[in-house]
């Protein structure tokens, strides 16, 4: 009848069975079992997919855009031009020299030596009526002064420019039959062979007609060698993988990164039918869980905001959000800002959850008699009125959707019974007082 927050402690552990059925497990917690549970393994990309830790070697498939190129070991060959031929030493330049100038007609000057001529000849200190000394022009050449616009030098050729010696076949998909076209080689097959292996099968096919011939392939776009990325954390993309192989921060990346806090995303990685979840920080904090990512995968980012609830005698009553990918019981018990001192029973602290079937046998514990999906109820109790307990406390890993209960200490009812009880016989007392005190009939 008295009002509660909840049940007291004793009333928990003895919930915990009921005739022969099993509830839930009551578990005291200690060293032993906060070691037990930290054993446990965790769900993780380097222990999931172990057989994939080298890059992947990626493969042509159908639909796969290629490109063939093709070298000779010299011209003439088929798929190189045949050298032009060389022109003879001596032969004529393909553009004549420009002829020189013809000379100037004589031009007739007056008896008599001029000085202002003389000194444009080059002869200011000769003597007045003194033979010039400036030779006459030969036959065939310019005047003095008068120089040639062009002057012509032998050319001899050289031979023609060097032959081309390769060839490149169009870009094109490798067929439904899985097979890709080169010239007097046929049909190729490449779908599920390396670049490698199909430049090989070309030199083998043309070996016996072309001149030593050297093939290169080169994969243009490919649809199969890639890795989708989801999620609405994140802007969706196909991700091309390159050949020394991607890894999947690597490949987040190339999508645009997460978009919400790292402590509420998490990876999921599907592959080959197999899908394993990790936390977003987990993945950047340890270099074993970024492993290479393989075509055909699907990564998907989702926010998942990480809560416990807590209940009882604490300071704050409420659903709680993590901060971080680990929390504490003693961190989460600071956050609900503690147990109360007026109220609470530090004998009666409980965290319950779901516990894999597998952590409830490595606790020496009975499955509940209606467990399912291979997960049993688990009340673990602490007793926080042992100060070995907070240390317990700070190792005690918190998860998500785990409850705390706080029972109420064994006083508080009675103090509540009191309460009740003035609440009901407090007016009854205090007007009795009144009527004896004014002397009046009451």
């Amino acid at each position: 009848m008295i009002p509660s927050a909840g049940p007291a402690a004793s009333e928990v552990a003895a919930a915990g069975q009921a005739e022969n059925e099993v509830l839930f497990d009551v578990v005291e917690v200690d060293d032993h079992v906060v070691s037990t549970l930290l054993a446990q393994p965790k769900e993780s990309f380097h222990a999931r997919f172990q057989k994939d830790g080298n890059p992947p070697e990626l493969k042509i498939a159908v639909g796969d855009t290629v490109s063939v190129t093709i070298w000779e070991s010299a011209a003439g060959g088929l798929f190189s031009e045949a050298p032009a031929p060389q022109l003879p030493t001596g032969s004529r330049p393909a553009t004549e020299p420009l002829a020189p100038e013809s000379p100037r007609p004589p031009t007739e000057t007056p008896a008599g030596p001029i000085p202002e001529i003389d000194q444009l000849l080059g002869a200011p200190n000769q003597p007045p009526g003194a033979p010039s000394e400036t030779p006459p022009p030969q036959a065939g050449q310019p005047p003095s002064g008068n120089i040639p616009q062009t002057v012509p030098l032998p050319i001899e050729a050289t031979g023609a420019a060097v032959a081309q010696r390769s060839a490149t076949i169009p870009d094109q998909q490798v067929a439904p039959g899985g097979a890709i076209g080169v010239p007097y080689a046929g049909q190729v097959p490449a779908a599920g062979r390396t670049p490698a292996e199909v430049q090989q099968t070309i030199e083998a096919l043309l070996a016996s007609k072309a001149l030593q011939p050297q093939a290169l392939v080169i994969v243009k776009k490919s649809d199969a060698n890639v890795v989708t990325v989801t999620g609405e954390v994140v802007a969706g993309a196909r991700v091309p993988l390159s050949p020394g192989g991607d890894r999947l921060l690597q490949v987040i990346a190339a999508a645009g990164g997460a978009r919400a806090p790292v402590h509420e995303t998490f990876v999921r990685l599907s592959r080959d039918g197999v899908t394993a979840t990790i936390p977003f920080e987990r993945l950047v904090a340890d270099p074993a869980e970024d492993i290479y990512a393989r075509p055909g995968d699907v990564l998907t980012l989702v926010r998942i905001p990480q809560t416990f609830s807590v209940f009882g005698a604490t300071g704050r009553t409420d659903s709680i959000t993590f901060d971080a990918e680990k929390l504490t019981l003693s961190e989460a018990l600071a956050k609900s800002r503690g147990l109360r001192d007026d109220l609470a029973n530090p004998r009666g602290v409980f965290l319950f959850r779901y516990e894999p079937a597998s952590i409830v046998r490595a606790l020496d514990q009975p499955i509940a008699t209606r467990a399912e999906d291979g997960t049993s109820p688990v009340a673990y109790r602490f007793d926080f009125s042992d100060a070995n307990s907070y240390l317990i406390a700070d190792q005690f890993p918190v998860r998500d959707k785990d409850i705390i209960f706080v029972a109420d200490a064994g006083a508080v009812q009675v103090q509540k019974l009191f309460t009740l009880l003035q609440t009901i016989t407090g007016p009854v007392i205090t007007g009795l007082l009144v009527c004896r005190s004014g002397n009046t009939k009451c």
